[in-house]
């Protein structure tokens, strides 16, 4: 079974073990050769992720995991970003906005003086 820490964006992501890579690549049937020239490396390099004997990159698991349907973990990547950038310029706004207003208040109490 594939742990759900594998299917996540890069910052959080867990190495899946040799036995999961099988797993994930037996879900679409492609021989070995046709996994190499869809992901773009040699035989050899498929051969060593499912035994083991090389740590399979996040770049090549996930376009993995989007082919075997297994969902496109890009996007929950892009998802994160997206949402800390919102934030990012929510807060922004408000910060400018706050100062804008006590500038304002200020302008206005000290017109109430003179």
């Amino acid at each position: 079974m594939i742990r759900d820490e594998t299917l996540c964006s890069f910052s959080e992501w867990v190495r899946p073990t040799s036995e999961e890579v099988v797993e994930a690549m037996d879900e679409l049937n492609c021989s070995l050769q046709e996994w190499a020239d869809l992901i773009g490396v040699k035989l050899a390099t498929i051969s060593r992720w499912r035994t083991g004997k090389v740590k399979i990159p996040y770049a090549e698991w996930a376009t993995i995991c989007y082919l075997s349907g297994l969902g496109d973990i890009w996007e929950k990547e892009d998802s994160i970003k997206k949402i800390q950038n919102k934030a990012t310029r929510a807060k922004k706004y408000f910060i400018s906005y706050s100062q804008k207003m006590k500038k304002r208040e200020e302008d206005i109490f000290l017109d109430g003086f003179i």
